[in-house]
């Protein structure tokens, strides 16, 4: 009996130990769990208006030649004239378009060998208010005036970014306001957030018919550009902790 009491006695430690080593181990995953935080994601949207102030006018030139080289060297002389003209005028972003050359037909759709039309068209950028430098090229014998678009500037599209940002950051915060305030949690803290890129809407475009403001190669009015916006549009996703 006495060696049955020693036996235990010596095991009691151990035993305690182990009592003790299954409490501890047991606490780490309740806190684990009541650690968990609850989080929610919210995307919210923005828009901002950027108000046009450019405009952006393709210009085009057409001519003949009895050969294409003939053809080529026409239409090369008078873009040549006219990239002068407008950089004289202090327009930005000027470019030209390769020289297109096209066989004539006849009445019987034969081509005509000796027979070449060729087209180029030459784009530029002016503040609205300085739309009259059209005249000045017009007085150059172009040919016709394909398209007029309105832009905003790339700093008034930056700034309405900056807004539509903001805006959608507080449309995020209001719709997790509207989901936690029935279930009785609050916002306690944002733990992410994404801002994806800005959609620019695409200009408004003026297409300018022959024989309406424009005919036998001459403008029978002065252009009117009418300004109008450029929508800036941006998407932010929170991820917001309560």
């Amino acid at each position: 009996m006495q060696r049955l009491v020693k036996i235990v006695q010596s095991l009691l430690p151990w035993v305690l130990a182990a009592v003790i080593l299954f409490t501890i181990s047991g606490r780490p995953a309740t806190a684990q769990q009541s650690a968990i935080p609850r989080t929610l994601a919210v995307t919210g949207y923005g828009q901002d208006p950027a108000t046009t102030t450019l405009a952006q006018i393709t210009l085009g030139l057409s001519d003949k030649g009895n050969s294409a080289k003939a053809a080529h060297k026409i239409l090369d002389q008078r873009s040549s004239a006219l990239v002068s003209l407008l950089k004289s005028k202090n327009v930005t972003r000027v470019k030209t378009s390769n020289i297109n050359l096209n066989l004539k037909f006849d009445r019987d759709g034969k081509p005509q060998k000796e027979g070449f039309e060729g087209y180029q068209n030459i784009e530029f950028q002016v503040p609205v208010d300085k739309i009259g430098v059209l005249d000045d090229a017009i007085a150059t014998d172009i040919d016709h005036i394909s398209t007029i678009q309105y832009l905003a500037s790339e700093q008034d599209i930056l700034t309405a970014r900056d807004n539509a940002i903001k805006e959608a950051i507080a449309d995020a915060q209001t719709q997790a306001k509207v989901a936690l305030d029935p279930l009785g949690f609050a916002i306690q803290e944002v733990i992410d957030i994404q801002v994806n890129d800005a959609v620019v809407q695409a200009p408004g475009t003026d297409v300018v018919p022959k024989g309406d403001s424009y005919s036998g190669n001459r403008w029978s009015g002065n252009p009117t550009v009418a300004e109008g916006e450029q929508g800036v549009e941006v998407k932010v996703t929170l991820k917001v902790r309560y």
